[in-house]
């Protein structure tokens, strides 16, 4: 699957990259939306922009636009982050010429637009390539993982908690983790702490640790403030590791829905975003509900805001040592 899409991606850059002025922009536009309608390239753009929120508000500076000045990064993930935050704005206006404006406005259309690309949409692609080669697609694998057990796996995995369900939540997470595992994710799984912190799954190879943690949601005793206390730990880890994006991982074993009332991206994956961190959260819904979606009727549900995790780190933070 990796491979046909990089194919796909490949193709893509080679008709970008090597059209005139009046094709740039009808080919940019039907870029991002292959890109929005791929939940593997989504939730890659959705971890690169969480992960360089400085680059990304360089970028978006509007008196730095104007001006048709290149902002640089220092590395490729944040020439990367630069690349989108630039390129889809224009993609998303209907004036072909407009990539002029953010050329310095030198030379003509042509050898501006070679600038433009050279500047704003080839280090997006060599990103997007290499993430893609090295496999390296935490949230689209994640999303993955949800799909596969909610549709195949579901009865499977409640027989997994309710044989021992007082140690449910580490078996839930041990088969979470071997699924990252054979997708070629490479980590290791932090011990447990006195301290009650989430796992850690750190990558070798990566300059970036995944910051991780699943927590169980039966609505009685591990209830809403139970899921929220995790995200708190997600996030105060993400601190400790001067880390800008983690993961929460809910396993829903009750018959009630459970909501997040948070902002999400085109992929509909809630996400926490507070002090510069952005904590990704994907609930997993194994419960074996009886009769069809349609025959159940108005399910009863649980809303965690944002404002409910916010409170509870405020409460945290202020809390004696």
């Amino acid at each position: 699957m990796l491979r046909d899409l990089r194919v796909k991606i490949r193709n893509r850059r080679s008709n970008i990259c090597s059209c005139g002025h009046r094709e740039f922009l009808p080919l940019s536009k039907q870029f991002f939306a292959f890109v929005s309608s791929n939940p593997l390239l989504s939730s890659i753009i959705a971890e690169l922009i969480a992960r360089n929120p400085k680059s990304v508000k360089e970028a978006s500076d509007q008196q730095v636009a104007s001006q048709g000045i290149q902002v640089y990064g220092d590395t490729a993930e944040e020439a990367a982050a630069i690349a989108y935050t630039k390129w889809k704005p224009f993609a998303d206006q209907d004036r072909p010429e407009e990539y002029f404006n953010h050329t310095l406005g030198s030379g003509g259309l042509d050898d501006s637009l070679s600038r433009y690309r050279d500047w704003y949409v080839e280090p997006l692609f060599e990103y997007l390539d290499e993430v893609l080669e090295d496999s390296n697609i935490v949230l689209g694998t994640l999303i993955r993982y949800k799909h596969k057990v909610e549709w195949y796996r579901r009865q499977e995995l409640q027989k997994l908690f309710d044989d021992n369900s007082s140690k449910g939540e580490k078996t839930l997470a041990k088969h979470m983790y071997e699924y990252l595992f054979d997708q070629g994710i490479p980590f290791h799984v932090e011990p447990e702490t006195a301290s009650g912190r989430p796992d850690v799954v750190s990558l070798d190879d990566s300059d970036h640790p995944l910051i991780a943690d699943v927590k169980i949601f039966d609505a009685a005793g591990r209830g809403s403030a139970y899921v929220q206390k995790g995200l708190y730990q997600v996030y105060r880890y993400c601190t400790d590791h001067n880390e800008s994006v983690g993961y929460l991982v809910v396993f829903n074993v009750s018959d009630k829905t459970l909501r997040f009332a948070m902002a999400s991206g085109a992929d509909g994956i809630p996400r926490f975003e507070y002090n510069h961190k952005t904590i990704f959260i994907t609930v997993i819904d194994i419960h074996e509900h009886e009769g069809t979606a349609s025959t159940r009727g108005i399910p009863d549900t649980i809303t965690i805001s944002a404002e409910h995790v916010i409170r509870e780190a405020d409460e945290q933070e202020q809390a004696p040592s």
